[in-house]
């Protein structure tokens, strides 16, 4: 093509050729994706009616008896694999095998949650085999590419339902911490407290200063707000009553200017998950109260020995602006693991007190 038609012949040539071949790749990785779909929906009733086996199996049988199954016919899969598919097209179908057995040992755990430890202690087990099972000491997959994606939400999955229920509610505040640290603004407005920790006396002072931008939720677009303020988790503070603030009226910018004690060891104060908790409510006259927003606070930001507000000079601190949020306890994976724990009195408890939040919520 140079020689008749020059250069402009030549670049001509070269781009209808790698036209061409960058279309057949892209055709070839698209039937090898279907063949592998194909593939791995040919083993889905064999794979699901192996882990419906280590779900049902009793706790006298140990780990390796109710597993075995499922991996004798991983192994025999993988030598008629083996076999017939070339090393790349190999690589693809063990992933995806491992990416639907995360999926179906996900919607088992989750389908089952309120039952013993062994369960997930089982099924914890289970993952850790396949994942040495399709490693193979480095011969198949990379370690790093498989504990990614649907392998860190089962793992937390499995993590959180082995723990107590008190556990998982520390768990609850010491991720609400964690959101509220990451609030700069929001719709539903702000609260400004000012909090200080006499040392000698273990006792907390909580003062409610002002809120501002308070959600309208009422019919003439104002409110009528007060503030409840807490020590969480209730089980670490079991002699602590919640307070609150008078009701200002008529009002999206109320001030309190109100002062509150509280007694706070430090065998309490020390654990990350104790806070304060300021909930503001709407006051209704004739129904229950309306939700408007909460905020935390961790007791470490007050109490810890170092910190200003845990001085002497504790009065004189500058207020802490705290902004407001709203969200539906019950989209949080712990809401549905406590409340799956029907025979659990605090469990039961915790729940019943989120879902009158979110009740109030729905109901505007």
């Amino acid at each position: 093509m140079e020689e008749s038609c020059g250069v402009e012949g030549k670049e001509q040539v070269y781009k209808a050729l790698n036209g061409q071949l960058f279309n057949m790749d892209l055709d070839l990785q698209r039937e090898a994706k279907r063949l592998i779909t194909l593939l791995t929906d040919k083993m889905l009733p064999e794979l699901r009616r192996y882990i419906q086996h280590i779900s049902l199996s009793p706790d006298s049988i140990n780990n390796d008896d109710a597993v075995s199954p499922l991996m004798k016919y991983l192994q025999d899969t993988m030598v008629i694999l083996t076999e017939n598919l070339v090393k790349e097209n190999l690589t693809r179908v063990l992933q995806s095998m491992w990416e639907l057995l995360l999926r179906m040992i996900l919607d088992t755990v989750t389908e089952n949650r309120g039952v013993q430890v062994e369960f997930y202690n089982r099924f914890q087990y289970t993952v850790e085999t396949l994942l040495q099972f399709f490693h193979a000491r480095g011969e198949g997959l990379f370690l790093e590419d498989m504990k990614s994606g649907d392998y860190k939400v089962l793992d937390e999955e499995l993590r959180l339902n082995k723990c107590s229920s008190f556990e998982l509610i520390e768990q609850y505040y010491l991720e609400k911490i964690s959101h509220q640290k990451t609030l700069k603004h929001t719709r539903y407005g702000r609260i400004s407290v000012k909090c200080y920790y006499d040392a000698p006396e273990q006792r907390l002072t909580v003062e409610i200063l002002h809120a501002a931008d308070i959600i309208a939720l009422d019919a003439n677009g104002l409110s009528d707000p007060f503030v409840i303020v807490e020590l969480c988790p209730h089980h670490l503070f079991p002699m602590a009553k919640s307070q609150r603030t008078q009701v200002k009226l008529k009002t999206l910018h109320p001030v309190f200017d109100e002062l509150f004690y509280f007694h706070v060891s430090p065998e309490q104060y020390r654990h990350r998950f104790a806070c304060l908790t300021f909930t503001v409510m709407d006051y209704d006259w004739l129904s229950t109260n309306d939700f408007a927003g909460e905020a935390v606070a961790p007791l470490s930001d007050f109490c810890w020995p170092g910190r200003p507000n845990a001085s002497a000079a504790g009065k004189s601190v500058q207020p802490v602006i705290l902004h407001l949020s709203r969200s539906k306890p019950s989209e949080k994976p712990i809401m549905g693991m406590l409340e799956a724990r029907v025979g659990d009195r605090e469990a039961q408890e915790f729940v019943r007190r989120l879902k009158e939040i979110e009740k109030s919520m729905e109901e505007e």
